[in-house]
């Protein structure tokens, strides 16, 4: 086993320290799964271990989950639901079998457990973490267009409630150790040298540990819950945009009154819906890709963001002059998840009388403005790369994050349908929207601006 080290102790403990040798962090990835399952067959197997206890040997943190450039591919590669599906309900059955290895496992959690990593913790029967304001745990997959698709939807609920475990999850929160405890994500908080002892001696007291859906009478929580109010205002919230929220949330309503393996099925269905999608594919380029250039963009945004600006703001003042009330483009934006909208100054949002202005025509035009200036500057040099015009849309125009920036916008609509609608918009609205000829020729030849989605 390459990637851990499994330790019977004399007490007929069984320390399993996760290490993966060539990454500078672990991560879900096969290699470590197929090691853990063999402990944990081994645990089950051995009459001389009487229960384990899983940490890690990468100092600060326990596993970060999987890996994110290997996802930001799928959508490219056209996996599909069936893949998605097999790929999570795979990961579910294997985690299973920790859980349900007949034996107390205590997770010491000496570090960062995030996504994958804080799922892997939820299977153990008892969670240990290091009193580290940097030890921080939580189920963050919705802030990248996906779901926990490793059983957090079903076993977070079932363990700290509905109310608290949607608030988490929905917002991807990471929870330093004392708020850990609290809600009780977390069963304990020690010093870090206290840290494999309090591990240890719970698998001492408790031989016949089990998790509470485990155990015959349990009754999930939710019942009585406002699924449907919750849902209106989650709908209201996102937009629309994002389909990662609504799907956690519905696996989570839809699992929740079932057997954990029913559950668990409920939620690998939701989530194949995700991982092939646009959306997932472009909030994990701009959220982890693309992070390096994030932080040069925020200090300098350059004449590229200025001119994305001035593509918007001037579409603004052509609508306005068509005789498109304000605060029909508000809505409008509103309605897009444009909430950094660089608006003309001088303009004053007053309510209108008039009747509503098709505002998901209002929003692909504007979208398609700045777009169409954002390829431009990629065809003459002006930015260094499609990362680069991505990053400076999202950063210094403040272009929705759904759509990952200009760039990936256009291949989330599609390049040979976006090229379409650009010829329709130059038909009646001018030359402006006209799309450039290197865009075209890219349409035809079915060419991505990203050749290579799994490079930073």
């Amino acid at each position: 086993m390459s990637t851990l080290t499994l330790v019977v102790e004399a007490d007929g403990i069984a320390l399993i320290t996760l290490d993966d040798p060539a990454r500078p962090m672990n991560v879900t990835s096969p290699e470590l799964v197929a090691d853990l399952l063999a402990a944990f067959d081994r645990v089950a197997a051995d009459p001389t271990i009487r229960g384990a206890v899983l940490t890690s040997g990468k100092a600060g943190s326990f596993v970060a989950g999987g890996d994110i450039k290997d996802f930001v591919g799928a959508h490219e590669r056209g996996m599909t639901e069936a893949e998605a599906f097999e790929l999570s309900h795979r990961w579910n059955v294997d985690l299973r079998r920790v859980e349900r290895c007949g034996k107390p496992v205590a997770a010491a959690i000496n570090g960062v457990a995030l996504g994958g990593g804080y799922e892997l913790c939820l299977c153990c029967h008892h969670r240990v973490l290091v009193d580290d304001e940097k030890a921080l745990v939580g189920l963050v997959e919705v802030t990248i267009g996906l779901l926990p698709a490793g059983g957090g939807t079903q076993r977070l609920p079932r363990l700290v409630g509905v109310e608290a475990a949607l608030a988490l999850m929905l917002e991807g929160q990471r929870l330093r150790p004392a708020e850990a405890l609290a809600c009780g994500a977390v069963d304990a908080v020690v010093p870090r040298e206290r840290l494999l002892d309090a591990a240890r001696d719970w698998v001492r007291a408790h031989p016949h540990a089990a998790q509470p859906w485990d155990r015959p009478g349990y009754r999930a929580p939710g019942e009585g819950h406002d699924w449907a109010g919750a849902r209106a205002a989650l709908l209201q919230r996102t937009r629309g945009r994002y389909p990662a929220p609504l799907a956690l949330f519905d696996a989570v309503r839809d699992g929740l009154p079932l057997p954990i393996e029913d559950g668990l099925r409920v939620e690998s269905a939701h989530s194949a819906r995700l991982l092939p999608g646009a959306v997932a594919r472009n909030l994990m380029r701009s959220g982890f890709v693309h992070r390096q250039l994030h932080k040069r963009f925020a200090g300098a945004p350059g004449a590229y963001a200025l001119g994305l600006r001035r593509a918007f703001e001037q579409e603004v003042w052509v609508l306005i002059d068509e005789g498109v009330p304000i605060d029909h483009l508000v809505q409008a934006t509103d309605s897009a998840d444009w909430r950094d909208a660089p608006w003309p100054a001088g303009l004053a949002v007053v309510s209108s009388a008039a009747g509503c202005s098709p505002r998901e025509a209002l929003v692909e035009r504007l979208l398609s403005a700045v777009a169409l200036e954002g390829v431009r500057c990629f065809d003459d040099g002006r930015v260094a790369s499609a990362a680069e015009a991505d990053v400076g849309s999202l950063v210094g125009a403040g272009y929705p994050r759904w759509t990952g920036g200009v760039l990936s916008y256009i291949e989330t609509v599609g390049l040979p349908a976006f090229v379409a609608r650009a010829e329709g918009l130059a038909r009646v609205h001018g030359a402006r929207f006209a799309p450039p000829p290197a865009l075209v020729e890219r349409a035809r030849q079915g060419r991505s601006f990203y050749p290579d989605d799994s490079t930073p």
